[in-house]
């Protein structure tokens, strides 16, 4: 779901974009809504794209493009996730959480959890987030991944593989 500024955006860039046949820059978006900074547009943008509303080629000018058909999944939200020190795995399915087709092509690899804690914040995911995350067995050097230690525990953490060993470490 998007917030309200982001919803203002979207609409912006929809209807410039059906009106003058390409989407508007990062800088005329800026000045329609009167904002200070083209990196605070960026933000946005980024978010409305994560949601899966919009297309963007990077470092593209003009790249914007709106989602026609936007199908969504529905994941289930299998309880919580720490991102600080690892608490006991509690798995009880609580509700689902709706993701864009754009993002995810096959639901039935995926699950989500609520976020308590801070220490992901520079990998943007705060308190209170709901992680979407892919079942997978095998993670890359400094890919964010849900560790479960020693079959009880689980949390959010980066992970690297050190020699003999795994380090997780927080964003």
């Amino acid at each position: 779901m998007l917030t309200k500024r982001q919803k203002q955006i979207f609409d912006f860039i929809t209807t410039r974009t059906e009106k003058v046949g390409v989407a508007p820059s990062l800088e005329e978006i800026k000045k329609h809504f009167r904002l200070k900074s083209v990196s605070n547009i960026h933000q946005h943008i980024e978010a409305i794209k994560k949601k899966g509303y919009l297309l963007k080629e990077k470092n593209q000018h003009r790249s914007i493009e709106v989602v026609k058909e936007i199908q969504f999944f529905d994941i289930p939200i299998l309880g919580t996730i720490t991102a600080g020190q690892p608490i006991d795995v509690i798995e009880n399915f609580e509700k689902t959480i709706s993701v864009s087709s754009n993002l995810i092509k096959d639901p039935k690899n995926y699950y989500a959890l609520n976020v308590v804690g801070d220490s992901m914040v520079e990998e943007g995911i705060f308190n209170g987030d709901v992680v979407v995350i892919k079942k997978q067995s095998v993670a890359e050097n400094g890919q964010t991944v849900v560790a479960i230690i020693d079959d009880e525990q689980a949390t959010l953490k980066k992970i690297y593989k050190e020699e003999n060993r795994f380090r997780l470490q927080p964003a």
